[in-house]
């Protein structure tokens, strides 16, 4: 409808919730909660055990013939409704290029790996829970319509990481404490470290841009239990994750009123943070778990990091030996493995000369330089929009969305280039989001100052207002500029 001064004092009704929307976060939440049958995942609860949650196994059981799960489907399924909206939605120009790049490139060195004798079916394992974290990205950008959309998305991913926390506490203290002589390695799956992050991201970041009793209860809650079950997990990844995304959060922040609060928060507490680091040092208590996490990356004596290590030597020994620099060795094929000291796996993994523990430079390995900027460009640039709309941005759910999304995309860098990022469905599924929310908040914030100005020209206009507040807005021919089409305000 046209901007009148009368429009712009009236208030619109709210608008309803979409179904799609509704549809589509259910989706991602059994993603994150659902528990394959055991013949279908070992790793999980290093196959001891299934909760309640196994309910949704049938979803993840390949079916016959085709290959394919029934989540795999569903997505497929509701796809449709949500790229249907698309035109009607913000999007902004870069992130869609970059989404489409990425696809665009995995397409290209998968024809490279089969004209070189690659298999398809390792292929398709390999590449295609990161296409569907690009295709959960495009679909969330369609279907979000408000902050309002994303506010919920952060909920879900809370109750999610919360589940299998207590899932993961349960299982230790009722099936693992006093029951077995010797422990498994993790608890629940390597999966959850990235969850557990995020989780955590929101909720601190929520307290701190949104502030109020409840927001910093929430906070006061949730943190500790979810690092209750990062410890009791033991993955060291879950703290590298946690302790390399919050300096980038505070460097891409920027200058500004958030970073001068944080910066005399951080001159108050880091006596106490040195105290930390002296007692941890000398301590062995599950406290200093982030501490021991970060002493023990990359030595030279712990057997994880020298078959991680040997795994390296191998992917690069397979570049210099039959790989190209531009398409790699194609997706497919194996790398080779010369050495084999430490990383004696299973027989019965036939997957892991295709899927390195280093899926960053397993991705350099199978796809070469095309692979690392056009495939994994996405992530990046999603940064860089995610940092753009933190500073565009005025309301706190978009800022706070900004910042997790920025975590998050850091601590999935970090997943994948310690423990197979590329071939974990929740993970994947997880960046979709950040990808998604860096997307929203860009484009709310460059829709901002053109909604503003028009309000503000109108005869009767109150004043500003936040153009993502019930505005729908298509993109303009003209770079990222938006023309708005219909105004209301909730």
């Amino acid at each position: 409808m046209e901007l009148t001064g009368h429009s712009t004092t009236r208030r619109a009704p709210a608008e309803k919730k979409s179904v799609v929307a509704t549809l589509m976060f259910a989706l991602l939440l059994v993603a994150w909660i659902g528990e394959a049958p055991i013949e279908h995942d070992s790793a999980l609860y290093s196959g001891l055990w299934r909760s309640v949650l196994v309910v949704f196994g049938p979803l993840f059981a390949p079916l016959p013939l085709i290959a394919l799960t029934p989540w795999q489907l569903l997505l497929i399924v509701l796809a449709p409704f949500c790229l249907g909206a698309a035109n009607q939605r913000q999007h902004v120009r870069e992130m869609d290029r970059a989404i489409f790049l990425s696809i665009t490139c995995i397409a290209i060195t998968f024809l490279w790996g089969m004209l070189r004798g690659g298999s398809a079916y390792f292929a398709y394992y390999q590449v295609w829970r990161f296409l569907a974290a690009l295709l959960v990205a495009y679909m969330l950008m369609s279907v979000v319509r408000a902050p309002r959309d994303l506010y919920t998305l952060g909920r879900v991913i809370v109750f999610a990481a919360l589940t299998r926390a207590t899932l993961c506490i349960y299982f230790y203290w009722a099936h693992l404490r006093g029951k077995l002589d010797f422990l498994p390695q993790y608890v629940t799956s390597h999966d959850d470290s990235l969850l557990f992050v995020a989780a955590t991201l929101i909720v601190s970041s929520w307290a701190i841009l949104k502030g109020g009793k409840a927001a910093w209860r929430t906070a006061a809650l949730v943190v500790p239990y979810v690092f209750y079950a990062m410890v009791l997990n033991d993955r060291r990844v879950a703290w590298v994750e946690l302790l390399l995304a919050i300096p980038l959060i505070y460097v891409l922040i920027g200058a500004g009123p958030l970073r001068t609060q944080i910066n005399k928060w951080l001159v108050r507490t880091s006596p106490l943070v040195l105290i930390y680091v002296v007692v941890g040092s000398g301590s062995e208590a599950a406290i200093f778990a982030p501490l021991h996490a970060l002493g023990s990356a990359g030595s030279n004596y712990d057997p994880s990091s020298l078959t991680r290590q040997e795994e390296v030597r191998n992917l690069l020994y397979t570049m210099t030996a039959s790989g190209n620099p531009l398409l790699g060795t194609g997706w497919g094929l194996p790398y080779i493995k010369h050495e084999s000291v430490w990383s004696n796996y299973s027989a019965d993994w036939i997957l892991y000369l295709y899927t390195p523990h280093n899926s960053l430079l397993g991705l350099a390995i199978f796809s070469g330089l095309l692979g690392i900027v056009g495939i994994w460009g996405v992530i990046p640039v999603a940064a860089y929009l995610a940092a753009r709309g933190y500073r565009g941005s005025t309301d706190p759910v978009p800022r706070a969305a900004a910042v997790v999304a920025i975590g998050s995309l850091v601590a999935y860098s970090v997943h994948c280039y310690g423990d197979i990022g590329l071939q974990s469905l929740a993970c994947c599924v997880l960046v979709g989001a950040a990808l998604a929310a860096a997307g929203k908040t860009a484009a709310w914030s460059e829709a901002l100052p053109a909604a503003q100005t028009v309000a503000a020209d109108a005869p009767s206009a109150p004043g500003p207002w936040p153009a993502y507040r019930g505005i729908d807005v298509t993109r303009s021919r003209n770079g990222l500029g938006s023309k708005p089409n219909a105004v209301s305000t909730r």
